[in-house]
């Protein structure tokens, strides 16, 4: 009856406190008494608070008690990366208590694991390094990638146990996709262009994929530093493209405006304005140069079979416009006297409309390719 009191109360104090209500009603008296402890921090004299901590260390602490005996127990691979993780949660549990005058007065003696937490370490090192090796034996990209965040973790437990530091370096090489990029080859007078947007592309998927183990290499940057061949290929290519194709187009339009002062009159001695109508014919110039062209994006394995290929295609329109009149220029509003004053502009380079028009094919292209990637 006593304990079924205790428990109803302990329930009332923690609906209190939403968070620390949540962690208990799950089993989580670990972050309920890391709660309760942040509250007596900041208010020494929280009643609930107090309340909390007297009832959920104890099971936090048995808890991890019963997680570790269990683990020892398993025997089974890696059992003892948990027991570091409970022993870690139990001192960081007694640190923060030590750390909180009015958690210590309610807990006076938290249990601390200092030998046992460092026992544990090293074998929970012998563990992950034994079962890095065995993946690194394995010889797959993916199995070199497990043994190296395994030998990670190795290092975290014991700094440079027996020789981690070159496996971590090992396991990294083995575990890295590496990727000849192929830029795509055209005449000389875009090869400057062509060779700048492949480069921008390369160092852009670089940049978005670079917490993954992929590198991209040119093929002369690839042969010069490794003699193995690559895993893949990504070949880039503008497979059609024009530049500078020009249309002319002119529009003509007849312009009228109403009641226009067009002079004076004198009328019965007096002088008047006189208002008409006021004509012009208008006439517009365009001139479009349209770029554009498909670039396509070939995807090969090791034996030159095609994983993946897509098309992108991008278009860019360059346009001067100039106008004329014919009539009366009162008839034209402000805006199309401007376009009267101006003079067709010069035509941009090959080289500018080749690199806009290459522009929205760009972002498309990264975003495949880093999609593709992100599979690896």
């Amino acid at each position: 009856m006593k304990k079924l009191l205790v428990l109803t109360v302990l329930i009332s104090v923690l609906s209190a406190c939403s968070s620390g209500y949540k962690a208990y009603k799950k089993g989580d008296y670990y972050k309920s008494t890391i709660d309760a402890v942040n509250k007596l921090k900041s208010s020494p004299s929280n009643d609930k608070a107090s309340f909390v901590l007297s009832k959920t260390y104890p099971m936090a602490l048995q808890t991890a008690k019963r997680e570790i005996n269990n683990a020892k127990l398993s025997n089974a691979p890696g059992n003892y990366e948990t027991i570091v993780e409970q022993y870690e949660r139990l001192n960081y549990l007694a640190t923060s208590i030590y750390g909180c005058p009015a958690a210590l007065s309610i807990i006076s003696k938290p249990e601390e694991f200092i030998t046992e937490l460092a026992d544990a370490k090293n074998t929970a090192a012998s563990q992950t390094y034994e079962m890095g090796l065995k993946n690194l034996e394995t010889g797959t990209l993916q199995s070199a990638r497990t043994a190296y965040n395994q030998f990670l973790r190795t290092n975290e437990y014991v700094y440079g146990f027996s020789n981690v530091l070159k496996l971590i370096e090992e396991a990294r090489y083995q575990g890295t996709m590496r990727v000849i990029v192929e830029k795509p080859l055209t005449s000389m007078r875009y090869q400057y262009s062509a060779d700048f947007f492949s480069e921008n592309l390369v160092a852009e998927i670089t940049r978005l994929l670079d917490k993954r183990m992929i590198q991209f290499f040119n093929y002369n940057n690839y042969k010069d530093n490794f003699s193995e061949k690559p895993h893949q290929y990504l070949v880039l290519n503008f497979e059609d493209f024009s530049i500078g194709n020009v249309f002319d187009s002119q529009q003509t339009t007849e312009l009228k405006k109403d009641s226009v002062n067009v002079g004076f009159a004198t009328i019965n001695g007096k002088k008047v304005a006189v208002y008409n109508t006021v004509t012009a014919k208008f006439t517009t110039f365009r001139r479009e140069i349209k770029s554009g062209g498909i670039l396509s994006v070939k995807i090969f394995d090791q034996q030159n079979k095609i994983i993946e290929q897509r098309n992108f295609s991008g278009e860019y329109v360059w346009y001067t416009a100039w106008a004329k009149f014919n009539g009366d220029e009162r008839a034209l509003t402000s805006q199309q006297k401007r376009l009267c004053d101006q003079q067709p502009a010069m035509a941009p380079s090959q080289q500018f409309l080749f690199t806009e028009f290459t522009k929205p094919i760009y972002s498309q292209a990264v975003n495949y390719i880093k999609q593709f990637y992100y599979r690896y």
